[in-house]
């Protein structure tokens, strides 16, 4: 049985509480949970400036001193502890990131790539300083693919955009989409969607800061509300937190609310659309999955990953991330009760087995298996 190494960034302390709970931390964590029930030990790897070694059920964390290694150098640091530690004809080496990929010759390596963080809009500027720019970002995003480390990537909008510049078949790469846990039964389904609603529940699950599409969102909710019967829920926290406070103060059909991982469902369940008005850096969308598997019509930006989910007009709307694009399909959609019905109804019917969790967990065996040889 070979031992899992998942490389990352500091994520707990010399406790064993998590510093941050985001979607990469979640994304290990579940990686762990389906090693564990392989019989595959699992040891998460991480900087720290003191040393320790905690072990749980499903994991032991190996926090590594890094020495006077900075910033991402410190990857480095823990691909050595890593390459004195485990069997390089027997053990796998995940990097949680490409980004802390480095090269461990020799070893059974793989990276994760979360999706394309390069394509956030950029501030105005000249069109040669723009074409610089990008060929600079992009050859950043290419150095962290190294030849003889696998590469999961979480949409296919990745692998299309390394094809323009490599030969695919000289890097191993497997689409694995990103993954729902719990799912609304149709039971559930027909009366979250009765046709005696009175009135229509959004939510905007984002991080609050602009290349999430805050800003292009929230002035088409303050245009809409007086005219139809919505509760609307900004879902998120982040810097701008203010301005929506600001916007929408006093408006008893607007809430701002936060909520933990484990109460996503719970929440989306009560929800009939949710809006995904990302502007860039978007692999397959949580947020995404996790709504239309509780049964919500979903209103995205055409952008990264989100396109490999939502065929337009089918099972949701996919739009041009600008004002008149999401308010034609915002308005649509409430004017049209029952089309967005079954849009929801095929939203939920087309993820169901794609991007269940025990779908991505068999993915991510198989591809464990493949590595051992």
């Amino acid at each position: 049985m070979p031992n899992i190494y998942i490389i990352y960034r500091a994520m707990f302390d010399h406790n064993g509480t998590m510093h941050t709970i985001g979607g990469i931390e979640n994304y290990i964590l579940s990686l762990c949970d389906v090693f564990t029930r392989q019989g595959w030990p699992c040891h998460i790897v991480q900087p720290a400036k003191k040393a320790f070694t905690l072990t749980t059920p499903q994991y032991t964390i190996h926090s590594v001193t890094t020495g006077l290694y900075r910033g991402n150098l410190k990857k480095i640091a823990l691909a050595n502890w890593v390459s004195e530690n485990a069997d390089k004809n027997n053990d796998i080496i995940i990097f949680a990131t490409d980004s802390y990929s480095v090269k461990m010759p020799d070893y059974k390596t793989l990276a994760i790539q979360h999706g394309i963080s390069w394509d956030k809009p950029r501030a105005a500027k000249s069109a040669i300083s723009q074409y610089c720019s990008s060929l600079l970002s992009q050859y950043k995003y290419l150095s962290y693919i190294k030849s003889d480390c696998s590469l999961v990537c979480v949409d296919h909008n990745f692998v299309n955009w390394y094809r323009t510049w490599f030969n695919i078949e000289q890097q191993h790469m497997k689409v694995i989409y990103n993954f729902y846990s719990e799912k609304i039964s149709e039971s559930e389904f027909a009366k979250k969607w009765s046709d005696d609603n009175a009135t229509l529940n959004i939510i905007i699950a984002r991080r609050f800061v602009d290349y999430r599409g805050i800003k292009l969102i929230a002035p088409i909710i303050k245009q809409l509300l007086p005219q139809y019967n919505i509760q609307v829920s900004f879902a998120g926290n982040g810097p701008l937190k203010p301005y929506l406070t600001e916007l929408f103060a006093n408006e008893v059909k607007v809430k701002l609310m936060q909520y933990g991982p484990n109460e996503s469902f719970s929440v989306h369940k009560r929800q009939h659309i949710a809006i995904i008005p990302t502007l860039g850096s978007e692999g397959t969308s949580l947020s995404m999955i996790e709504a239309m598997a509780a049964g919500c019509m979903v209103i995205s930006s055409n952008v990264g990953g989100l396109s490999n989910l939502i065929i337009n007009g089918f099972n949701g709307r996919l739009v041009m991330p600008n004002t008149a694009e999401f308010t034609q399909a915002l308005t649509t959609s409430l004017n049209d009760y029952q089309q967005s019905k079954t849009l929801a109804y095929n939203g939920l019917t087309s993820i169901a087995k794609v991007c269940s969790k025990e779908n991505w967990a068999q993915d991510w065996i198989d591809m464990i298996k493949h590595k051992q040889g």
